[in-house]
């Protein structure tokens, strides 16, 4: 009987116990139930920055020097010297246009200026010798013209007052005398004329000519030396646009020579970064392919490009054998000094209604914390109010959590 009894208290206990166990598990279940539904979040403690920082913008090169060349001619293209991608020095010789017409323009212009400057000459002597003769000449012949007329109207005279001709006729005689003694006098004036030597209006003109002469030579030759097309400066031929025996307009574009000596980085850098910039600072300059150079802000711009919201800066970089591409994009590292400046991560900042915001951890309890941001340094931003050293923050997905949720923190 007791042995009986013995056997019925223990499988009271044994099935005791197992509800006991089943109470345990299923409390630890809804324990963990209850964690796993807390969100896990990466934490950032706030603290100072002990190491300067490096700002990083991208920017597009292009060379310092991009032309398009043409001559400054029109013509038929006698010869291209160069090929696409050949490299050339500064005053290197590299297309030329057909100077057959272009050189007997400068043979007719020469002709031009010869024949002014001996007319010039001639003006400037005065008339020669047989000149004065010739009009000597002319004087005595307007003499013997007046005394033919005179001796003539004194026969008229008579003979009108004897009645034998009319009066029509000796008045017709007179005015054949008048006009002899005119012209001698012309005659005589003329004379003395060119007994005083050169006239100032005859040598003035002259001048002119000479002048005008030596204007078309010179453009003469200016056309032929804008048909030779030079390098002026040093670069790669990008492009030839042109062919030999094509016939190309003054201004046309034939070859783009670039300068690949010098590259320059355009950048837009926001207002909240552009008080660190200055010119003559240095920059790194980092291409897609690894490669990199050193450059010199050489451009700040003082005002706001209003259409971009940003301020333009140009870097200059001088001395480099990188095989950069004009148009390519790259990444300027522009060291700064922010020592001692409390920072956080650029993912934990978030921006609601224009006002930046961060969510702080205190006691497992995300809470919506507005801040005051200065410069940005590289992935970091400078907060200057709305933090305190040590404080604990949200590092990254701001919109995988609320204001007041509880959350869980992995890690820093």
């Amino acid at each position: 009987m007791k042995k009986w009894i013995s056997l019925a208290v223990v499988a009271v206990l044994l099935a005791g116990c197992e509800k006991l166990e089943e109470s345990v598990a299923q409390l630890k279940k809804i324990e963990e139930e209850s964690v796993i539904k807390l969100k896990t979040v990466n934490a950032y403690t706030v603290e100072e920055n002990a190491e300067a920082k490096t700002m990083e913008v991208a920017g597009v090169v292009s060379p310092r020097q991009e032309l398009a060349l043409s001559f400054g001619a029109s013509g038929k293209i006698a010869s291209i010297l160069v090929q696409k991608g050949g490299t050339v020095k500064a005053g290197q010789t590299l297309a030329t246009l057909d100077e057959t017409a272009l050189q007997q323009g400068i043979n007719a212009a020469q002709g031009q200026v010869a024949s002014a400057n001996i007319r010039r000459s001639k003006a400037i002597q005065g008339p020669e010798s047989h000149v004065l003769q010739t009009q000597q000449l002319q004087i005595e012949k307007a003499q013997e013209t007046l005394q033919k007329a005179e001796r003539e109207h004194a026969q008229a005279r008579i003979l009108f007052e004897g009645g034998a001709i009319a009066k029509d006729e000796l008045d017709r005689l007179a005015l054949a005398q008048r006009q002899a003694k005119l012209t001698l006098e012309e005659e005589r004036v003329a004379l003395g004329k060119l007994k005083q030597g050169a006239d100032r209006l005859d040598v003035e003109q002259a001048n002119a000519d000479v002048q005008q002469a030596n204007v078309q030579l010179s453009r003469a030759k200016q056309d032929a030396s804008d048909a030779i097309l030079k390098a002026p400066f040093s670069g790669v031929i990008a492009a030839i646009t042109k062919s030999e025996s094509e016939q190309t307009a003054a201004g046309s574009e034939v070859i783009r020579l670039v300068d690949t000596s010098s590259w320059l980085v355009k950048l837009q850098v926001e207002s909240e970064q552009i008080g660190n910039w200055q010119q003559g600072a240095t920059v790194k300059v980092k291409a897609t392919d690894g490669s990199e150079a050193e450059g010199k802000v050489t451009f700040v711009s003082p005002v706001m490009d209003q259409g971009r919201g940003s301020y333009p800066v140009e870097v200059t970089v001088t001395g480099s054998d990188v095989s950069w591409k004009g148009g390519m994009t790259v990444t300027c590292q522009y060291q700064l000094d922010a020592t001692n400046t409390m920072v956080v991560p650029v993912s934990s900042v978030g921006v609601a209604e224009e006002e930046y915001y961060v969510m702080k951890i205190k006691e497992d309890i995300v809470t919506k914390t507005p801040v005051k941001v200065g410069a940005m340094y590289g992935t970091f931003y400078e907060v200057r109010e709305g933090l305190t050293l040590g404080d604990q923050i949200v590092g990254s997905g701001l919109s995988y959590v609320v204001d007041g949720e509880a959350v869980q923190v992995s890690n820093e």
